[in-house]
């Protein structure tokens, strides 16, 4: 297997450093102006010598105009144009030079700051990929004002132009007379008109044209990359109002039928069942798990099968010393866990099967409850309700909440809609017959049990969830863990979702709405929240757009409300629920992160391994769990 690339971060993060430069760029070209400074320096001129400096432009309107009027009167001028300008009209820079005229630079926008070298080099940049130069003029100087901003009179705006007998008469260029000005001065006797400097402008440095042509798209799309940004925004926020109402409106139905059906409950169906619990380096979690699954009260005989997979650090002996009734050790070289799981169920004896992970602690009451929803004969397979058990400190808080407010909510919903797409590894039981109609547990997938449950349910079963059917799990006491495992958890599902696409057109729930519900909150809606985020932090640093961050807020509000009362719908403590909003914060990023790199891995063909996470033992010293001994 190759070894995953850290490639996929680099992409990752020139990606978000990319989109915040484009919109920030664009933030600072057309929304924010700053007070006007000049800078400019130029040679003294004597009595009875004039120099135009026009600034402002080019304007697509005026400039051509002035250009007309100085060509009639034979006379050259010096432009000192505006780096947005320029990009945005760059023919008309380059007529500016190529009749002769100078050009220096007025700064990056009209407002903008000629002490702030920021604005000055952006502004060489658009010179440098418009025409290919680097300047040495910057700052249109102000010897005379032609008052042209005040007056229209031509007359009136000659005379204040020659009060001083000579110098730099400055117009402006961007819609106003500076043109006809310029021509009634060159009638005057008595004066010669110069440029203010003879300095040439030299030829731009390769590294100022790429800052040019980077900053030219820049100015040019930022505006549509907001516009998509905004879109962005708009279906993240519509998908995530659709899920909170299907939480409020599908979890709570169907949490309702089934207190409703507790009213009359039916008779309580103890089939006898076989529990596979496959373990790979499981030393420090086996003896718990075995224990509590062997101490179960269900009415009819279980049996346990733990298959050892290769194990190295002793867990098939563990589990042998236990010598427990009922308890049979399997031992393969190792294969992975879906061979592990296909050879204790062709090892088990009935028809019932439980597949449990090798760090799972079940409660006495789990197996029982597991198997009630198949005394429908339709069927096939059962979640239960998996919980941190390790949910002590920051981290594990916010597992705690995500497997309350996300997984298992989320199996609420799609057990209403008939189309639960994962039975977790966790805790889960199988009808025999729907694992024989699908060939047993494949191993084409990371995500072995969304894989699995899939195939059940489009061969025509039904999967049902059993929250009364509690486990405890030890979830990554590490953010290099955790990241690991949900890696391959959101590769695998996308890996299970591109096997099963052809429940697209079929008429089955799991086409219907399994795979969309997926699509839509496990995939799009993690790929666009982050705009949202990105677009929160855009409004209030860059545009000036408090308004963005109290939006968020709401937002934030609404998702912890909803968090809430999932944890309610679970039996939970909302004691918890403090963490929520840093979560939304801070570990929610590193999900997106996982989702983004999981599409990037897939893209770039990667062959993901299975990536084991480190076990601690620490499961049972967790608050909530069942101890036993």
């Amino acid at each position: 297997m190759k070894r995953t690339p850290r490639l996929h971060w680099i992409s990752i993060l020139l990606g978000l450093l990319v989109l915040m430069s484009v919109v920030s760029f664009h933030a600072y070209a057309a929304i924010r102006p700053v007070p006007v400074q000049q800078t400019g320096e130029h040679r003294e001129l004597p009595e009875g010598t004039l120099a135009l400096a026009f600034h402002g432009g080019p304007d697509p309107k005026w400039t051509p105009r002035t250009l007309e009027r100085l060509r009639a009167a034979g006379v050259k001028a010096t432009f000192y144009v505006t780096g947005a300008q320029v990009t945005r009209h760059p023919d008309v820079a380059r007529r500016i030079v190529a009749e002769g005229h100078r050009i220096g630079l007025d700064g990056f926008r009209a407002e903008g700051d000629l002490a702030n070298s920021l604005n000055v080099a952006f502004a060489q940049a658009a010179l440098a990929d418009a025409l290919g130069v680097h300047t040495r003029l910057v700052g249109a100087p102000a010897e005379v004002d032609s008052g042209d901003r005040e007056y229209q009179d031509i007359g009136t705006l000659v005379r204040m132009a020659l009060q001083d007998k000579g110098g730099v008469v400055r117009l402006h260029d961007d819609g106003s007379i500076g043109g006809d000005i310029a021509r009634e001065l060159a009638k005057q006797p008595g004066y010669r008109f110069v440029l203010i400097s003879d300095e040439q402008p030299v030829a731009a440095s390769a590294r100022e044209r790429f800052t040019g042509a980077v900053t030219t798209w820049s100015q040019r799309n930022g505006g549509i990359v907001l516009v998509l940004f905004g879109t962005a925004i708009a279906i993240a926020a519509l998908l995530g109002l659709l899920r909170t109402l299907m939480q409020l409106g599908l979890a709570h139905t169907d949490r309702r039928l089934r207190r409703e059906s507790e009213e009359e409950p039916p008779p309580w169906h103890a089939p006898p069942v076989s529990v596979v619990v496959p373990a790979f380096n499981e030393a420090l979690n086996i003896v718990a798990t075995v224990r509590s699954i062997a101490g179960n009260d269900h009415l009819a005989d279980v049996e346990v099968i733990v298959v050892d997979d290769g194990s190295t650090d002793g867990t098939a002996d563990i589990a042998e010393e236990l010598d427990l009734p009922g308890v049979t050790v399997i031992r393969q070289a190792n294969q992975g866990k879906p061979a592990a799981l296909n050879a204790g169920i062709r090892e088990a004896t009935h028809d019932v099967l439980v597949l449990v992970d090798g760090d799972t602690i079940f409660e006495p009451d789990t197996v029982g409850q597991l198997v009630q929803p198949f005394a429908d004969n339709d069927v096939g397979a059962v979640s239960g309700n998996a919980k941190v058990g390790n949910r002590q400190g920051l981290l594990g808080r916010w597992q705690h909440l995500e497997y309350c407010a996300g997984s298992n909510l989320d199996r609420q919903i799609l057990h209403a809609l008939r189309c639960i797409p994962t039975v977790p590894g966790a805790v889960g039981a199988f009808r025999r017959a729907a694992l024989v109609d699908v060939g047993g547990v494949s191993d084409d997938t990371l995500a072995e049990d969304t894989d699995l449950t899939m195939a059940v349910t489009r061969a025509g079963w039904r999967v049902a969830y059993r929250p009364e059917a509690k486990a405890w799990t030890e979830a990554p006491a590490t953010v290099h863990g955790l990241f690991k495992q949900r890696y391959r958890w959101s590769y695998g599902t996308f890996q299970a979702m591109w096997k099963h696409r052809g429940a697209l057109v079929e008429n089955g729930p799991m086409g219907r709405f399994g795979i969309l519900y997926l699509l839509a909150f496990h995939l799009l809606l993690p790929l666009l929240a982050p705009v949202m985020d990105l677009f929160v932090l855009y409004g209030f640093l860059v545009a000036d757009a408090p308004l963005a961050l109290i939006v968020w807020a709401v937002f934030l509000l609404i998702q912890t409300a909803s968090a809430g009362y999932a944890l309610r719908l679970d039996g939970e403590s909302l004691k918890p629920l403090w963490a929520y909003p840093l979560q939304q914060v801070l570990y929610r990023q590193l999900m997106y992160v996982v989702v983004i790199q999981s599409l990037i891995t897939a893209a770039h063909g990667t062959q993901l391994r299975w990536m084991s996470v480190r076990r601690t033992g620490r499961l049972m010293d967790a608050p909530g769990t069942v101890h036993v001994t």
